[in-house]
């Protein structure tokens, strides 16, 4: 038994070694020795494919490559990007968003970068922030904040579209966002958050309102809906509005034939005359005077 045994181990000791001896090949260390060495068959061309993939790896990340080799291995591998679900964006259209990640056909989700991705979008007009997510295996999610319209603010020319704060959203195209405030005048975008909240108090005058004007940078006038302006102090305006609205019945002072209202001085309200009222005075004095040198009055 233990012969049979003996026997069979030297059976398995020699094919393994004829094995070795079919993948190894004998290689003298030095032609002064009498020396070799067995090495693995195909190691030379074994060294030669690593040499030429550790060039091409080189290569493609010195050339810029890299994201294209991993979307072509991703795409083959099945993580391509087959759907997009954009969710909050009413001004911003699906095909802005899309167009600002580049996608195409052969994108794969792995390769993706998500801090780029988010920073294209978020640099589109309307967009105040947004959030994009990687739902494997081919699914990508992108949350839309959008920035609220404000008013209308021309400026050097322009109408442009502002949010609360005074930043430009984007230029207003004609006939676009008709329902907004127009405020005119350089620093008017800046201000006007702060100038409205002051105006909540007087909707009955917003109402009349066409144009907030800012006046060198300190103060506002207001151009009614009649042709009228209205002159108010740089400081408490409250205070101004109550008094001209007081001064009359209501709106009364702002439907007379004036050309504006000024209520820039604490002690007085000064109203001028529109060109048409005051020919037509000028031609009521006329007709007194004549009657009182006729002896009629």
């Amino acid at each position: 038994m233990y012969a049979l045994k003996g026997k069979s181990e030297t059976g398995l000791m020699a094919r393994v070694a004829s094995g070795f001896a079919r993948v190894t090949r004998r290689i003298r260390v030095s032609p002064f020795l009498d020396e070799y060495v067995r090495v693995p068959r195909h190691l030379g061309s074994l060294a030669v494919l690593f040499f030429l993939g550790a060039v091409a790896v080189f290569g493609m990340v010195r050339g810029g490559y890299t994201p294209d080799v991993l979307r072509a291995v991703a795409s083959s591998a099945g993580f391509s990007i087959e759907k997009v679900d954009i969710r909050g964006n009413s001004r911003t259209s699906d095909i802005d968003v899309l167009a600002a990640l580049g996608l195409d056909g052969d994108a794969a989700l792995a390769s993706l970068d998500v801090a780029a991705a988010q920073a294209e979008i978020a640099a589109l007009p309307w967009v105040k922030s947004v959030s994009v997510r990687k739902i494997y295996p081919d699914r990508l999610t992108i949350a839309v904040v959008e920035r609220e319209p404000f008013a209308v603010w021309q400026h050097n020319g322009r109408m442009d579209i502002i949010d609360r704060d005074g930043r430009i959203i984007t230029a207003r195209r004609a006939g676009a966002e008709n329902h907004l405030p127009l405020v005119v005048g350089d620093g008017a975008g800046q201000a006007a958050a702060v100038f409205f909240a002051e105006m909540a108090a007087f909707p009955e005058m917003r109402e009349r309102v066409q144009a907030y004007i800012r006046v060198g940078g300190r103060r506002w006038d207001l151009l009614l809906d009649n042709g009228v302006r209205v002159k108010l102090p740089a400081r408490d305006v409250g205070r101004g509005l109550k008094a001209a609205l007081s001064a009359g019945d209501g709106m009364e002072l702002f439907a007379r034939d004036v050309q504006s209202v000024d209520l820039r001085l604490e002690d007085r309200i000064t109203v001028a005359l529109s060109d048409e009222a005051m020919a037509r005075r000028a031609e009521q004095e006329e007709r007194q005077r004549r009657l009182r040198k006729a002896g009629r009055i």
